[in-house]
């Protein structure tokens, strides 16, 4: 019996800073003061003809927020993100395609985990494991990781990640983000940005009950730790226990974050943080196979309700994750700022389960197989760099400069049992309970074992540029000197030395935008970005494959309008993929850098506030995966070629419907297929909720309202994951 490769893996709120303003006391000066307190302007140089005996203002307080940050905005729109540059810069003035999913907007959806949000981002395929875990891709390839801009090898795909109660918000950029993350896969990358402590003290909490037999409680305090306000701190604490859509599966979590900002002097903060979080499992199901005739072929599914365990109940799992994370920043008095970044992530994952394949008969009988796992793993990222404004040639260009380093080192242990005493016969799906608990050592004894140390060490040197060409037209050019390093040693059943599976150093990541200001509503932009991505499979002689390298061509348009209450972006994109391994046709082991693949297509979103009570998202992806000589083995088959997200909330102000707000979404996507086909399907989700006072809200969620059967995964060889049920959400959230 086969094995599946895939088991054998594993802001801050205003502060007041005192700046002095020579201006002089004039209806004009005094109108440019008005506006100054308002917002952010450029500052103009005053007309030659204004009085020189003029009183002189004295200094004024200025409230600075953070361009990024999105708690407490109340809106679906981000004006800015930190993804593409390391610094805030406006959406609508980055040449690549970039969604935000806002705190508001994960509160109003009750998202929860990483894989409820992904779900809902334009042009993400968000696919459940099974354990918890999930694994995300876009524009046909895999997504990246990065947390606070510190990006992480290894980080996203497979891993369980934190409860989102500790996050900001997540930026997602599509296509190659080489020049600042390094070498990947051109899917594009994941920010996961950690809320901040707060100057003001607040507590939120927010109680959920869900019709499957959930609870979970969370509790948020932050506000100032000392009298001057220089010591900030913050909070977070979440408990959940329940069931969930399939039977007998139960999910528990409990999470804690804590975070300090300190500033050591009014231009310098230092940021220390740290989280723990434990998820154990009990009736973990990895579902059934799909169905096969006599020549292997696929012929359907297991038939069944969508909500049907087929694991036995002794299935389970525990995961604990623990990071710390410390960032300096110091802003320098001509314009310039400093940042620098510290990140350490260690994760524990335990688990002991049966699974059934591969596929399965038309009586629905399968061989299953006892598997247990020891899985530990480490990261660490760093990432230091300086911005700032430079004049050049009558215009303000800005400069970012820096270096970052990540890697991960992980021990995996694994051992199975499928054929002998227990295991030489089938077993009926229907009856998962009958298969029997075995013992399963990490030894010889064992039918397979295997065990691994490994360690992926990658770093480069980067730079960005935005270069003001003239007033409506910006340049911004990208380079990254690139290395990465990844290595391997077998401790069971035997130990060896190590070995260097892939080594590529000195490699070159350039890209290139154009940004044009067509009005000061509208902007065009085009952009160029190469990827490399390292490969570790080997020929049949046992050689090296090279990289798969590639380059993305993108074009779009963005819009502000609604006085910045609204953004819409239409984009299209072309990724050339070449040298993917795929099997060597001429050998029986082994791999060939023969794969080539195209993938293209076009997003459209829309986010933002109509009207002042009234947010909505919308987004949509058509997706066109070409492969060369029919290669079938370079896509997964869970890229829908059409992917469409709708959610909306409206609150009632006056009137009857006082203090009421309903809202509402979906997502419907074509069919996919890893042998057995989903077609495609619409979810259709409602809310309606109540605001008692300032401080207490309510809301009930009706998910999956005409309880639609779909999976998530469909069935291949091994494994499926259905998608949730119809299921009811209560959820109180007060604010003080």
């Amino acid at each position: 019996m086969g094995i599946t490769n895939e088991l054998w893996r594993r802001g801050k709120r205003a502060r007041t800073t005192n700046v002095s303003l020579p201006m002089r006391l004039t209806p004009l000066g005094l109108a440019l003061c008005a506006v100054w307190a308002a917002g952010p302007v450029q500052a103009q140089q005053a007309p030659s003809g204004a009085s020189a005996t003029a009183a002189t203002l004295p200094s004024i307080a200025v409230s600075a927020v953070p361009d990024a940050t999105t708690e407490d905005s109340g809106s679906y729109v981000a004006r800015s993100a930190t993804i593409a540059g390391k610094v805030p810069v406006p959406l609508k003035e980055t040449p690549a395609s970039v969604s935000v999913l806002t705190r508001e907007r994960m509160n109003d959806q009750d998202m929860t985990t990483i894989q409820e949000a992904l779900r809902y981002v334009t042009g993400v395929t968000s696919v459940d494991y099974g354990d918890g875990s999930a694994y995300f891709r876009a524009r046909g390839s895999q997504l990246g990781v990065e947390f606070d801009g510190v990006p992480l090898v290894s980080g996203l795909q497979y891993q369980q990640q934190f409860d989102l109660a500790m996050y900001d918000r997540i930026e997602v950029l599509r296509g190659p983000a080489g020049v600042m993350a390094g070498m990947g896969e051109p899917g594009g990358t994941v920010n996961l940005v950690r809320k901040r402590p707060q100057d003001q003290f607040h507590v939120s909490t927010e109680t959920q009950i869900g019709s499957f037999g959930s609870v979970r409680q969370m509790i948020d305090v932050t506000g100032p730790l000392n009298k001057d306000g220089t010591v900030r701190g913050r909070a977070v604490l979440v408990g959940s226990d329940g069931l969930q859509s399939t039977q007998g599966t139960r999910d528990k979590e409990v999470m804690a974050y804590g975070a300090i900002d300190w500033d050591i002097t009014p231009r310098t903060t230092l940021s220390l943080s740290a989280a723990y979080q434990v998820n154990p499992v009990s009736g973990l199901d990895y579902g059934a196979p799909g169905v096969e005739d006599s020549n292997g072929n696929f012929i359907g599914r297991v038939p069944s309700s969508y909500s049907q365990n087929f694991s036995p109940s002794w299935n389970s799992s525990y995961t604990s994750m623990e990071e710390v994370n410390g960032n300096l920043v110091h802003k320098f008095e001509n314009g310039w700022q400093s940042n620098t970044t510290l990140f350490y992530r260690h994760e524990l994952l335990k688990s002991t389960y049966a699974y059934s394949g591969p596929g399965a008969t038309s009586d629905n009988l399968a061989y299953f197989a006892d598997q247990r796992q020891r899985n530990t793993y480490d990261w660490f990222g760093a990432d230091t760099n300086v911005s700032g404004p430079i004049q050049l040639f009558g215009q303000t260009h800005t400069l970012t400069v820096g270096a970052n380093y990540s890697v991960m080192s992980d021990t995996e242990r694994t051992g199975a049992i499928w054929s002998g005493q227990y295991f030489d016969l089938p077993y009926n799906l229907f009856d998962a309970n009958s298969v029997p608990s075995v013992n399963v050592p990490f030894s010889t004894d064992a039918d397979m074992v295997s065990g691994a140390n490994n360690r992926i060490v990658q770093y480069g040197f980067y730079a960005q540029a935005r270069i003001h060409l003239a007033k409506p037209l910006t340049l911004v050019l990208g380079g990254r000197e690139a290395f990465l390093q990844e290595r391997s040693q077998t401790i069971l059943p035997s130990v060896t030395d190590w070995t260097t599976e892939a080594q590529l150093n000195h490699r070159f990541l350039p890209s290139a935008g154009l940004v044009w200001d067509v009005t000061p509503w509208l902007t065009a932009y085009a952009s160029y970005a190469k990827f490399i991505t390292a490969q570790t499979q080997t020929t049949y002689l046992n050689s090296a494959l090279p990289p798969r390298t590639g380059e993305q061509y993108e074009a779009g348009v963005k819009t502000s309008f609604l006085g910045g209450r609204m953004s819409a972006t239409a984009a299209v994109f072309r990724i050339n993929d070449n040298n993917r391994a795929i099997t060597d046709p001429f050998h029986d082991t082994g791999s060939i850098p023969g794969g080539r693949a195209r993938d293209e297509g076009f997003e459209l979103e829309l986010a933002g506030q109509p009207l002042p009570n009234w947010n909505v998202y919308a987004g949509y992806t058509y997706l066109n995966e070409q492969f060369e000589d029919d290669t079938p083995d370079l896509t997964d088959g869970t890229d829908p070629k059409h992917l469409f997200k709708l959610w909306t909330n409206y609150k009632f102000s006056e009137g009857l419907l006082n203090k009421f707000s309903i809202g509402g979404g979906m997502l419907a996507q074509t069919q996919i297929s890893r042998g057995v086909t989903q077609g495609g399907y619409a979810i259709f989700n409602a809310q309606i909720g109540y605001q008692f006072n300032k401080h207490v809200e309510a809301s009930l969620q009706l998910n999956n309202i005409f309880n639609r059967d779909y999976y998530i995964r469909p069935p291949g060889n091994f494994f499926s994951v259905f998608g949730d049920k119809r299921n009811v959400m209560l959820t109180v959230r007060s604010d003080f």
